[in-house]
């Protein structure tokens, strides 16, 4: 049986629609999000190694929960974002002779800042903690084994994004930004596009499809750990801007 739950996110992330400015110069955004997203990939613990490959159909079967809280706030210039995220999983997978359980409890943390170019293209910079806490375990007809390891790390990344008119209240916007540089991750990489509908001056609703994979390990032989795992799916959200 494969499971995820997404059981909490805080997802603070830049948002594209134009809109003026506060009295002071500053504009803030408050948005509410559901997120469901597949994950592939594999986990390495102590000479143990699991791949995952839970996808977007069985996520919709098996979801419990899935929030997201939106926040940023920019002027003319600058813009200062962040992300939280908190993710929940277990993949059950048949092997020979009995079955591995894969269960994984990832926190994400991002500050980002960027300076806007033109009035469509921003560039990021930022940083991304991450703290994963995973398990392994076989169980078979006669025995059972199991390993767990718990790990953080700080992955620098750059980025841009981008927005674009698409109509008087319909706009499209791209995420991109590519990190770890081996500082933790040895790769890490985060893609998002939102089309979104400005509904009034206040609230705008947004539709869009997320991607994160990271490549992290460290360690060998019995104090091996390694996370290879592409995280994608839709989301949806309400914005609320002033």
């Amino acid at each position: 049986m494969l499971s995820v739950c997404v059981t909490a996110a805080l997802t603070l992330i830049g948002a594209y629609a134009p809109a003026q400015s506060g009295p002071d110069g500053w504009q803030f955004t408050i948005a509410p999000y559901m997120v469901a997203a597949g994950m592939d990939g594999s986990i390495g613990i102590a000479g143990f190694e699991a791949e995952v490959d839970v996808p977007f159909s069985t996520i919709l079967d098996n979801l419990e929960l899935a929030g997201m809280v939106h926040f940023d706030m920019m002027n003319e210039r600058w813009v200062i974002s962040s992300d939280l995220i908190f993710m929940n999983l277990e993949d059950d997978q048949a092997v020979a002779g009995g079955t591995t359980t894969a269960t994984m409890e990832e926190t994400l943390f991002e500050v980002a800042g960027g300076y806007r170019v033109s009035p469509a293209v921003i560039l990021l910079a930022g940083a991304r903690w991450v703290d994963l806490s995973t398990g392994l375990d076989f169980s078979g007809p006669n025995a059972g084994v199991g390993e767990d390891a718990s790990k953080s790390w700080v992955d620098p990344f750059v980025g841009v994004q981008v927005a674009a008119p698409l109509a008087t209240r319909w706009w499209l916007g791209v995420h991109g930004d590519i990190g770890g540089f081996g500082v933790g991750s040895d790769l890490a990489w985060h893609a998002y596009a939102d089309i979104g509908y400005r509904a009034s001056d206040l609230v705008s609703i947004i539709l869009g499809y997320r991607a994160i994979d990271m490549d992290y390990e460290d360690g060998d032989g019995l104090d091996r750990f390694a996370y290879d795992m592409l995280t994608a799916g839709p989301q949806l959200g309400v914005a609320f801007r002033f």
